[in-house]
C-alpha cells in the first residue's frame, strides 16, 4: 500500500507546485485526508485507464468516423491512422471532462455540506467559548470543552487542531489550519478577529459573543429571503421541468406531421389558388428546413443545458451558493426528459392515424 501511494506520489510531482497546493486547499476545504500529490497521481491513472478502455470501445465499434460521417453528410473514406488517432483524442478529451467534472461536483458538494455544518453550529459554539473564557480559561482550553459532541463535525475539527495547540503549536497557526478545513466565509472573519484580539489584548470573550450574535443574525436573514423567493423557486422548478419540455415536444411532433404532410402533399397542388390567382402572389407554405432528428438533438442539448442552469440558480436562491444547486441537477434533468418523452408518446399517439 505505502509503494502504490508513492508511486501516485510521484506522478503527482508532475504537477506545478502552485497547482498542488490550489489543489491541496480544495481537498482540505472537502475534509479528505489525502495528500494534494498522491490524490492527482491517482487521478492521473484512472484517467489514463478510462482513457485506454474507452479508446478499445470506440475502435472496436468505429463510433468516431460513424459520428463523423453523420455529421459530413458525405461519403467520403478515413484512412485507418487517422481514424485511430481521432478515436484516441476524442476517448482522452472525454475521459478528461467527464472525471474532471465528477471529482468538481463531488468536492464542491462535500465543501458545501461541511460549510453549511459548521455555520449551523458555529453561533452557539462561540457562546459557550465566550463564557469558557469569562470563567478563566485559556482559548485553547475554552474551545476544547466547548467542543460538544452535539456540534458533530466542526467538534471533531476543532478538537484535532487544539490537541496541536497543547503540544505546544502556536494558537494562531492551530486557528489557521481550522480555517483551512472549512471553506466558509463566516468561520474566517471569526478566525481574523480572534488573531487580532489576541495580537492588540483584546477582549475575547466580547468580540466572541457579538461574533456569535452576528452569526445568528445572517442565518435568520439568509432563511427569511428563501423563504420569501419561494414564488419564484417554483416557477423555476416547474419552468425548466415541465414548461421547456413540453414546448420541446409539441415543436418536435410539429415538424414530424409538418414533414410527413408535404410529403404526402401532391406535386403541382398549389400552383393556383381560389379564383385562379397564381400562388406566387400569395404566401407559399414549404416543409420545414430543419427535419426531425436534427431538431431533437437540439431539444436534448437545450434540456440538458436549461436544467444545468435551473439547477445553479435554485442553488443560489435557496442557499446563497451556485454549487449547492449541483445536487438538485440529475433529478431535474431526469424529469425534464421524462416529461419530454411522456409528451412527445402522448402527441405522437394522436397523430399516428392521420398518415397510416
Amino acid at each position: 500500500m505505502a509503494a502504490l501511494m508513492g508511486f501516485y506520489e510521484t506522478i503527482g510531482r508532475l504537477l506545478s507546485r502552485k497547482r498542488i497546493r490550489g489543489i491541496e486547499k480544495s481537498l482540505a476545504g472537502a475534509g479528505i485526508m489525502a495528500p494534494a500529490e498522491s490524490f492527482m497521481g491517482f487521478f492521473i491513472v484512472v484517467n489514463v485507464l478510462v482513457a485506454i478502455l474507452m479508446f478499445l470501445l470506440f475502435l472496436n465499434t468505429s463510433a468516431v468516423p460513424k459520428f463523423l460521417y453523420a455529421m459530413a453528410g458525405a461519403a467520403f473514406l478515413i484512412p485507418n491512422i487517422v481514424s485511430i488517432i481521432l478515436s484516441l483524442i476524442v476517448a482522452i478529451v472525454i475521459t478528461f471532462l467527464a472525471t474532471v467534472t465528477i471529482a468538481w461536483a463531488i468536492i464542491l458538494l462535500q465543501t458545501e455540506a461541511r460549510k453549511n455544518a459548521v455555520e449551523a453550529v458555529l453561533p452557539d459554539f462561540l457562546t459557550l467559548v465566550a463564557g469558557n473564557i469569562r470563567a478563566g480559561m485559556t482559548l485553547d482550553q475554552a474551545m476544547w470543552y466547548a467542543a460538544k459532541p452535539e456540534y458533530g463535525l466542526f467538534s471533531i475539527e476543532v478538537k484535532r487542531v487544539i490537541k496541536s495547540a497543547f503540544s505546544g503549536e502556536p494558537i494562531e497557526k492551530s486557528l489557521d489550519r481550522l480555517d483551512m478545513r472549512f471553506n466558509s466565509r463566516v468561520l474566517h472573519r471569526t478566525i481574523l478577529l480572534l488573531k487580532q484580539a489576541l495580537a492588540t489584548g483584546g477582549e475575547v470573550a466580547e468580540i466572541l459573543e457579538e461574533t456569535s450574535q452576528d452569526a445568528r443574525e445572517v442565518s435568520m436573514h439568509k432563511k427569511d429571503i428563501a423563504a420569501t423567493l419561494l414564488v419564484y423557486i417554483i416557477f423555476l422548478v416547474f419552468a425548466s421541468t415541465i414548461g421547456a419540455p413540453f414546448l420541446f415536444s409539441v415543436a418536435t411532433t410539429l415538424i414530424s406531421v409538418l414533414t410527413m404532410a408535404f410529403a404526402y402533399m401532391p406535386t403541382g397542388g398549389l400552383e393556383a389558388g381560389a379564383g385562379g390567382m397564381p400562388m406566387s402572389f400569395m404566401a407559399t407554405p414549404s416543409a420545414p428546413s430543419i427535419s426531425t432528428d436534427e431538431f431533437f438533438w437540439f431539444s436534448m442539448a437545450l434540456i440538458f443545458i436549461t436544467s444545468l442552469i435551473s439547477s445553479l440558480l435554485l442553488g443560489i436562491i435557496r442557499a446563497g451558493s451556485k454549487t449547492q444547486g449541483i445536487k438538485y441537477f440529475p433529478l431535474m434533468l431526469l424529469l425534464s426528459y421524462v416529461v419530454y418523452f411522456v409528451i412527445a408518446s402522448f402527441l405522437e399517439s394522436m397523430f399516428s392515424n392521420m398518415f397510416y
